[in-house]
């Protein structure tokens, strides 16, 4: 090794003791955050981008100043975790998940692992928080070491124009503009009451859009919301963001303003595979596009086991009542790499403990997150991730955690 190497290397360790690990003051940090966000995430523009952190992404949002975390280097903000308090479907269950986005590094400081240490405290404190989930939409091979794994693969379908209906939609679109709105959020909460993976829209936390995207809306005979869609019009392609509302109302819009935007396409974006929307799609003629990321794009991570499975508790009742499992009793351990949980079943009455012992275990590491959520097929998850089963556990999982087609819409994402 040379001088210069060893005075490097040494310039390094220094650094990385240095660095404090705090939870950030809106006072103190807001702009910093802000600023070291956009230098990270500019593929709009610097202000472009601060702008859209400034005013609704951070500040005025569902940001959790409590669990994200920030790394100092004496008063210079060098990293950023931020975590979003958002409450997430698992079927008819509401769990509290800790959405992970604005993962920052000052380019300084890159490469001496201070992301890794940031990222570690923050998912501490989501857990001394309550947590019970949390999610994130990363690059590859960087979070699998936090315990994250994949939670599903996105589907895309995309429709030609002309496959589009001709008719107009039945009441007449009018503009909707980025906004908290209360009538927007029951429809849309209606509407994806037992979607896994979507997100409980808050009604009046501000939402906002990327640039050039729009939004229409029509009304009932009463004058109140009866449905919407949210698009960007992109290279000849209509990509629909969000939609809300009657099947072949909803694709009458879209082919309306297809044809003023001249795009000779419409690819409609992470929405629920069971949706009445994507079902009336599927009938027709379309193409999907699934894309599919072994360590990367869409990932989850288990927070606290019992506390998501004592949440999924009447769900999994339901999923027992309806099996042929309906009489069973005893007891199903479930562990993955940190903690275990115990469902005491009593002919589909269901019970929550912490840890425990039972010859009829699920026994994984990481990847009983995706269980929970229903990633795949459950016996493909147990396959691929060589859990241990043992007793009926197996059975059961198929009872209990069936594939659920999980899918967070693009406007919830954080």
């Amino acid at each position: 090794m040379t001088q210069e190497e060893g005075t490097q290397r040494m310039a390094a360790a220094r650094r990385h003791e240095a660095l404090a690990l705090v939870a950030p003051d809106p006072a103190r940090h807001g702009e910093a955050i802000c600023d070291l966000v956009s230098k990270t995430f500019s593929g709009d523009g610097f202000f472009e981008s601060r702008n859209h952190c400034r005013n609704g992404y951070i500040l005025n949002s569902a940001y959790d100043w409590k669990a994200s975390r920030i790394g100092l280097v004496g008063d210079r903000l060098v990293t950023h975790f931020g975590v979003w308090d958002i409450t997430m479907r698992i079927g008819k269950a509401r769990v509290r998940m800790g959405g992970i986005g604005g993962v920052s590094t000052d380019p300084e400081y890159r490469k001496r692992g201070l992301m890794a240490r940031t990222a570690r405290a923050a998912i501490a404190a989501m857990r001394e928080c309550g947590y019970d989930v949390s999610v994130l939409f990363g690059i590859r091979d960087f979070y699998h070491r936090f315990g994250y794994v994949r939670a599903w693969s996105q589907c895309d379908y995309i429709v030609p124009a002309g496959e589009l209906p001709k008719e107009r939609p039945a009441a007449g679109l009018r503009t909707l503009k980025p906004g908290p709105r209360d009538d927007l959020a029951r429809l849309y909460n209606r509407a994806s009451a037992r979607f896994t993976g979507t997100a409980v829209k808050p009604a009046r936390t501000r939402r906002l859009w990327q640039p050039l995207t729009q939004g229409r809306f029509w009304t009932d005979a009463r004058g109140r919301m009866a449905g919407y869609v949210v698009f960007r019009p992109r290279d000849g392609r209509l990509e629909c963001r969000e939609a809300c509302g009657d099947p072949e109302q909803v694709l009458r819009a879209l082919a309306t303003v297809a044809r003023q935007s001249a795009c000779g396409e419409v690819r409609l974006d992470a929405m629920p595979y069971d949706s009445p929307l994507i079902r009336r799609v599927r009938w027709g003629n379309c193409r999907a596009e699934t894309h599919h990321a072994r360590c990367g794009g869409a990932m989850v991570a288990t927070i606290n086991l019992a506390s998501t499975l004592e949440k999924m508790r009447g769900e999994l009742q339901d999923r027992l009542r309806a099996s042929h499992f309906a009489s069973w009793r005893g007891d199903l351990v479930v562990a993955d790499a940190r903690q275990a949980a115990t469902l005491g079943i009593n002919r589909s009455h269901v019970r929550v403990t912490p840890g425990g012992r039972s010859r009829h275990a699920i026994r994984g590491g990481d990847r009983v997150a995706q269980l929970l959520i229903g990633t795949d097929d459950p016996a493909e998850i147990i396959r691929a991730a060589r859990m241990r089963t043992t007793g009926d556990a197996l059975a059961m999982a198929r009872v209990l955690f069936p594939n659920e087609h999980p899918v967070m819409g693009l406007l919830d994402r954080f």
